[in-house]
């Protein structure tokens, strides 16, 4: 039986890692605990302030309201025909048998807490053409009648050629490398290893931003784990091994930036980051990322020849 050379056999040893990244492109089964996965919405929501025993959130992300009750205190919300639809007191919560309550698929149940968390139409959003609104919605608190009311502020998306402009420097120097084959090598790792450190950023970013779900902790994980991996190759691997981490790299940076481009479409970012460098970190790691995937499939054509 014929030997395979040490370029075949290095190869075989850096594909499971190249196999690895590349499954990681594909999108997740969404968790039943994950409310949301949105990296950047159109509305910023604001609750008005209030006497009542109790205090009142909307999360940006999605828009759900959660209410939490003082203890000594009853509150019922009502729902869309002003028909009672939920109630917290001391006894725990009680979804209420109401046609807002079906609509909104909500199983008439009771259990223990003081807080309670649901989607309201009435903080949904806004028509076309208005950009700021109020919202209200009807209790009773204690047996008398009022109200949690707030206002919703649409905030435009910035326009989109600055973030396509950001990435001409990156297309002119690739496609300038492989007509020249100067440094071919070199410049895969070097933007390798910038799409690792992309990734992390990225990830981090959106990870650590206030309203981040469970998802969006195990997504990030997930990227900063294999972008670690694929660095720990490119210092320590062979040639071979090295390249194809290289290329690895930048085609997990362009996966993970891709499942980002809503924060070019809406005008509030969803990150740790305020919104420009939070845009500024997605297009560099899109752009890094397909500079380094590009010279990271042409050298290993090569190394297969």
């Amino acid at each position: 039986m014929p030997r395979s050379s040490p370029r075949a056999a290095s190869l075989q040893k850096a594909l499971p890692l190249l196999t690895a990244l590349v499954a990681l492109g594909a999108p997740a089964p969404a968790s039943a605990h994950v409310r949301t996965g949105s990296v950047a919405v159109d509305y910023r929501v604001r609750v008005f302030p209030t006497r009542l025993p109790l205090t009142a959130h909307v999360y940006l992300g999605d828009r759900a309201v959660r209410l939490s009750v003082q203890q000594g205190h009853s509150v019922t919300v009502l729902g869309y025909g002003d028909e009672p639809f939920l109630r917290i007191d001391d006894a725990g919560v009680t979804i209420l048998n109401s046609p807002t309550a079906a609509a909104l698929r909500l199983t008439p149940r009771h259990k223990s807490g003081r807080s309670f968390v649901w989607h309201d139409a009435r903080v949904r959003g806004l028509p076309p053409g208005l950009d700021r609104g109020r919202w209200t919605i009807p209790l009773l608190v204690d047996g008398r009648q009022a109200r949690l009311a707030g206002e919703l502020l649409r905030a435009h998306a910035p326009p989109v050629w600055p973030w396509l402009a950001l990435g001409l420097p990156f297309a002119a120097t690739t496609a300038l490398v492989l007509l020249r084959r100067a440094a071919l090598e070199r410049s895969a790792i070097v933007l390798g290893v910038l799409a690792g450190t992309g990734t992390c950023t990225t990830a981090a970013s959106f990870a650590f931003a206030s309203n981040a779900s469970e998802g969006r902790w195990v997504e990030a994980g997930n990227e900063a784990v294999f972008a670690l991996v694929g660095l720990a190759v490119i210092a320590r691997g062979s040639r071979d091994a090295r390249v194809i981490a290289a290329g690895a790299l930048g085609l997990l940076a362009l996966a993970t930036a891709l499942t980002k481009i809503p924060v070019f479409l809406h005008g509030i970012v969803l990150s740790a980051l305020p919104a420009t460098p939070s845009r500024v970190a997605v297009a560099l790691t899109v752009w890094i990322g397909a500079a380094a995937t590009a010279l990271g499939v042409v050298l290993f054509a090569e190394q297969l020849e």
